[in-house]
C-alpha cells in the first residue's frame, strides 16, 4: 500500500509579507525566508505563501461557504489565554470562543489573505455512567 505523508499547505495572499507577519505575531509561526518568496512553519506544519500579483484584498463572509478548503485548524492548550492573545493582536475573530461538543470549545480567527483558521482547545471530556 502507498503511504500518503503530509508535505504543506499552500495558501494565496493580495500580501505575502503582511500574511506571514501576521502568522507570526498572532499564531507563533517561524517565518521562512526563501529566494522570492516567504513561507511558515506552524508546528509541524509548512505554509507555503503565494504572492497573487495584481490581486486585491476581499472579504468572504464567513456565513457564506464554498466549495475547497474551508479553514484549517490548530490546537492549544489554553482557549482562553489564546483568545486574549489574538485579541491583543488585533486578529479579526470572526467566530468568538464556543461549545463544539464535549471536551471540545473553539474560535475562528480570520488571518490576512481571507485565510480562516479555527483555533481548537481539546480536553478530556467527563465521562458519566447511569
Amino acid at each position: 500500500m502507498i503511504e500518503f505523508t503530509w508535505d504543506h499547505l499552500q495558501l494565496c495572499s493580495a500580501d505575502a509579507e503582511v500574511t506571514a507577519a501576521w502568522f507570526a505575531r498572532c499564531l507563533n509561526a517561524e517565518v521562512v525566508r526563501r529566494p522570492g518568496r516567504v513561507d511558515l512553519r506552524l508546528g509541524s506544519i509548512n505554509l507555503f505563501i503565494t504572492q497573487l500579483t495584481g490581486a486585491q484584498a476581499t472579504e468572504t463572509p464567513r456565513a457564506k461557504r464554498t466549495q475547497g478548503i474551508d479553514h484549517f485548524g490548530v490546537t492549544v492548550d489554553d482557549l482562553d489565554a489564546a483568545f486574549a492573545h489574538l485579541k491583543a493582536c488585533d486578529a479579526d475573530i470572526v467566530e468568538p470562543i464556543k461549545p463544539v461538543r464535549a471536551g471540545v470549545r473553539a474560535l475562528f480567527v480570520k488571518s490576512p489573505g481571507d485565510i480562516l483558521i479555527e483555533v481548537l482547545e481539546r480536553k478530556p471530556s467527563e465521562m458519566t455512567f447511569t
